[in-house]
């Protein structure tokens, strides 16, 4: 087994203890896509499921993230193949395909496969696999919670675009030769390092990595109060720019034997006038909208009502055993 960085989910859980009341963004008018961006059409995933990992991710949220990545509407037209890691060979999850008619069986392939039990820490079978697998991938999604074993031949060269997960792995430095590593294997493709990832920031990261490789503005986050108890709730609200035409609302949270819901998304006009809601109850018209959950996350995809100037949702507890703040990501499309 390597060496790693025991990552406390639940220290960092209860890190999160900071209550937000309402938070209200201004009235974006910037444009929703990075300007000279080309969306990825392909992506292969590469997900450490060395032994460790039964430390430092027990509640596998490195397949709730990815299981998130798949059910994004921004990434239904895109290819995607996963592989996972440890001592080598590396072993395909499934093969690349399009991930819109294949959201179940993607998700089913990781349940069954992310477990924890792949002895050691080989990031060249990883990269030679995934190269073998999807030679055509035009980026790549690296997670991984250890130091690699042995000589690293820097096998992602030459590859496409790597955004780096480090679970539980600081950013570079002269002191931290692991870390210096995984900054290098983004740096050398021209993709990014997502440093010091914990439970909490697991889903949320791969929420970013959609909005990247889709050329989408970064999502904005709001991290709720401290859940302590059933029935509490959390509100918060953003503007959204006049160029937007869907907003992908993702509401996060780390540990599976909580459950927590958007029981309440309005869209505001002028003088905070509700133009529509989610039950479109009374005089507001229904949202229109599309929804994906998971253990750990439920996702909307919400079409904006014309006039729409600010989003405004609230997050409720449902079951609260061990207590925890969520984050909730905005992305304007």
């Amino acid at each position: 087994m390597s060496t790693t960085r025991k990552a406390s989910a639940v220290a960092a859980i209860a890190s999160l203890g900071a209550a937000t009341a309402l938070l209200t963004g201004g009235g974006a008018s910037a444009a929703t896509t990075t300007p000279g961006c080309a969306p990825v059409g392909s992506v292969e995933a590469i997900i450490d499921d060395s032994g460790s990992m039964s430390a430092t991710d027990p509640n596998e949220l490195r397949r709730a993230g990815l299981e998130l990545f798949i059910s994004s509407t921004a990434n239904a037209k895109k290819t995607l193949g996963a592989v996972e890691f440890g001592s080598a060979p590396a072993e395909t999850v499934f093969a690349p395909a399009l991930i819109g008619p294949n959201v179940k069986p993607m998700i089913a392939a990781l349940q069954a496969k992310i477990q924890a039990d792949n002895g050691g820490t080989d990031y060249d079978s990883g990269f030679q696999k995934a190269k073998g697998d999807n030679p055509g991938a035009q980026a790549r999604i690296f997670l991984t919670d250890g130091a690699n074993n042995g000589d690293f031949f820097n096998s992602h060269l030459p590859g496409p675009k790597t955004y780096v997960v480090g679970l539980g792995i600081g950013p570079a430095s002269p002191t931290d030769a692991d870390a210096t590593r995984l900054q290098q294997i983004a740096t050398d493709t021209g993709g990014r390092y997502f440093p010091s990832v914990d439970a909490a920031k697991l889903q949320p990261t791969f929420n970013q990595i959609t909005s990247a490789v889709s050329c989408l503005q970064a999502p904005r986050s709001f991290t709720s109060r401290l859940f302590t108890k059933k029935g509490q709730t959390s509100t918060a609200a953003a503007g959204l720019g006049k160029s937007t035409k869907k907003v992908e609302l993702v509401l996060n949270w780390a540990q599976p034997t909580n459950k927590f819901s958007l029981s309440s998304v309005q869209a505001l006009g002028r003088k905070n006038k509700v133009l529509a809601s989610l039950t479109g109850k009374g005089k507001p018209k229904k949202l229109s909208f599309k929804q994906t959950s998971g253990t750990t996350f439920q996702s909307l995809s919400v079409k904006k009502p014309k006039g729409t100037r600010k989003l405004r949702f609230k997050v409720k507890a449902g079951q609260v055993l061990m207590p925890e703040s969520t984050v909730s990501q905005l992305t304007q499309r």
